[in-house]
């Protein structure tokens, strides 16, 4: 999955359009659901395992497309 990829998955996540790889996943926004539905994405459309501890994590847009990088 590229940034882009991402990028667009976490738009549709948080139903936000001004995302970018420095927006700070706040506890406001990335809650338990916003992870799971993250996560749930990734696998469907990507056939992604990502570690939900991983992606909890998190604090930033970019940290996410670490995480997919470093599965």
């Amino acid at each position: 999955m590229d940034s882009e990829q991402i990028l667009e998955l976490v738009k549709e996540v948080l139903e936000l359009d001004d995302i970018t790889l420095e927006t700070e996943l706040d506890d406001d926004t990335w809650d338990s659901l916003a992870v799971v539905t993250y996560i749930a994405l990734a696998n469907d459309r990507y056939e992604l395992v990502l570690s939900p501890e991983k992606v909890i994590a998190a604090e930033t847009v970019k940290d996410l497309y670490k995480v997919e990088r470093d599965k």
